[in-house]
C-alpha cells in the first residue's frame, strides 16, 4: 500500500513538473502551439487532480493502516534518535577520557 502511494505521488510530482515545463515553453511558443500546450496543461491538470483524489481515497479507506504505519515510523524515529544520542555520548565520553589521559602523561 505504501508503494503505491510513494508511486502515486511520484506520479504527481512528474505530472506538476512536465505543466510546469509546459508553461515555460508555452512563453516563447508561436500563437497555434501555445493552443495546443495550454490544451495539454489542462489534460495533464486534470490527471494530476483525479491522482490526488484517488490518493486521498486511498489514505480514508486505508486510515487505519496508514495510522499504525505512522505509529511504527515515529516509535521507529524515536529509537534510532536515542540510539544515536547514547553512541555520541559514549563518542564524547571516549574522547574526553583520550584527552584527560593524554594531559596527565608527562612530557
Amino acid at each position: 500500500m505504501e508503494e503505491k502511494e510513494s508511486r502515486m505521488k511520484k506520479t504527481i510530482r512528474d505530472l506538476s513538473n512536465k505543466i510546469d515545463e509546459l508553461l515555460e515553453e508555452s512563453d516563447i511558443s508561436k500563437e497555434d502551439v501555445k493552443k495546443e500546450i495550454a490544451a495539454r496543461i489542462a489534460e495533464l491538470k486534470k490527471s494530476r487532480d483525479e491522482l490526488n483524489e484517488e490518493l486521498k481515497k486511498i489514505r480514508e479507506d486505508n486510515k487505519e493502516t496508514f495510522e499504525k504505519a505512522e505509529k511504527l515510523a515515529r516509535n521507529t524515529a524515536k529509537k534510532i534518535k536515542g540510539a544515536f544520542s547514547g553512541f555520541m555520548k559514549k563518542m564524547e565520553d571516549e574522547a574526553k577520557k583520550n584527552e584527560d589521559k593524554d594531559k596527565n602523561m608527562p612530557e
